[in-house]
């Protein structure tokens, strides 16, 4: 018997998926050092500024707009944390693919996927703006703080990430083809002579980045370590294939729960980490708190979350994961990027419509101020994770139950 070939170091580290849990780990500890230095993690609110900086180019006054109120002139690329963090996402599962020599674009395979996008993309945008974030913001950034409001986007993003299978099942879903697609075989000097290119151009385009990020260091002194953790995001996010998405769509869809019990495991780190720079900066006993952190509860929180978790799963990736696939050479992304952005517009004209309404009134919960200090908040919270984590198991474990049983 043939002694199993270990995997290379390269091999480990650049082409071969890493686990979920790796993923977890290490997004969470991006993401948390991010908010150490900058401040946290937010994919969706770019998208709303690019749409005004793009029209304007044709000569539309965006800026002039109740929605924009002037911000776009004030708007600096290396300036704005998010924007960053979004591009070093695209980059970062560029190089990954590159580095690994896995990179192509992943063409559409049917009009319906072009459909998908489009109503996704829409609905996320819409979604993501009404909510006052999408799932990093308003979730992986939001929940792990003891804010209620990620807990209410936690649930209704799920919610409507159900609704959403069910809608791509019967709406959206291509028809099954035996057409086997006609690929042109590539030889192994072939094979070889692309490998070669791609891992050349991945080295150099991280090394352009690295030189453009310390040259811009004088005018923007944060901006190399906000594209490096951006980039290290996308990185981690293609290599393991996390997916925010995933996590709400496949229990209901597919019924494994694979990367939702790694979300839960990154959700319950980042409470931990974040309960140390709260309990410093507010006290335990929250003496040192004088206003109220955290999102607004309000009926637009519900409304955006579940619209959100339905275009995400229609789309086929949330914000951050769009931006992925994006760097993955998805056509399908691309598209739901553009309606992504005009979404985020109507979300705007809606939050301008219904302010002072009933829609939007509320205010920030913070779970700490609730139950008495930091402490309580930290073990209840860890709790509940804990036995969605145990819920989550033992779902995938009937499902598993079942399908055998109908075999």
């Amino acid at each position: 018997m043939e002694e199993e070939k270990k995997p290379t170091l390269y091999e480990r580290l650049l082409k071969n998926e890493w686990s979920y849990y790796t993923g977890a780990v290490l997004i969470t500890v991006l993401a948390v050092s991010m908010a150490l230095f900058s401040g946290t993690w937010g994919a969706s609110g770019p998208y709303f500024t690019w749409f005004g900086k793009f029209i304007s180019l044709f000569g539309v006054d965006a800026d002039s707009w109740a929605m924009y109120n002037g911000s776009l002139s004030g708007y600096k690329f290396f300036g704005n944390q998010a924007s960053m963090t979004d591009v070093g996402l695209i980059l970062g599962a560029l190089i990954s693919c590159l580095l690994a020599a896995q990179w192509k674009i992943r063409k559409l395979k049917h009009w319906k996927q072009a459909a998908a996008a489009i109503v996704g993309g829409l609905l996320m945008g819409f979604g993501a703006k009404i909510a006052g974030g999408c799932n990093i913001g308003a979730l992986f950034s939001s929940l792990p703080q003891f804010n209620l409001s990620g807990w209410i986007f936690l649930l209704f993003v799920f919610i409507g990430a159900t609704v959403g299978g069910k809608l791509l099942r019967a709406c959206f879903e291509p028809p099954i083809s035996n057409k086997r697609p006609n690929r042109k075989r590539l030889t192994a000097e072939q094979r070889k002579t692309r490998r070669t290119i791609q891992i050349s151009v991945g080295a150099v385009l991280a090394v352009i980045i690295i030189i453009v990020s310390f040259a811009v260091a004088p005018s923007y002194p944060l901006a190399p370590g906000i594209i490096f953790v951006g980039m290290g995001l996308g990185y981690v996010m293609q290599r393991s294939r996390f997916c925010f998405t995933a996590a709400y769509r496949d229990p209901g869809l597919t019924g494994e729960t694979k990367v939702t019990r790694a979300v839960i495991v990154a959700l319950a780190l980042s409470t931990i980490l974040f309960f140390g720079i709260h309990a410093s900066k507010y006290g335990l006993d929250l003496s040192k708190l004088e206003s109220i952190p955290g999102g607004k509860v309000s009926l637009s929180l519900v409304l955006g979350s579940f619209l959100f978790g339905i275009g995400a799963v229609l789309a086929g990736g949330c914000a951050s994961g769009t931006f992925v696939r994006m760097g993955e050479g998805y056509v399908q992304n691309y598209i739901a990027f553009v309606f992504f952005a005009c979404g985020t517009v109507l979300g705007g004209l809606y939050n301008s419509a219904a302010s002072g309404s009933f829609l939007t009134a509320g205010s920030p919960v913070y779970l700490p101020k609730v139950f008495g200090g930091i402490m309580p908040a930290l073990i209840l919270q860890l709790l509940v994770l804990l036995l969605l984590w145990v819920a989550a198991y033992k779902w995938e474990e009937k499902k598993i139950r079942e399908r055998n049983a109908q075999n």
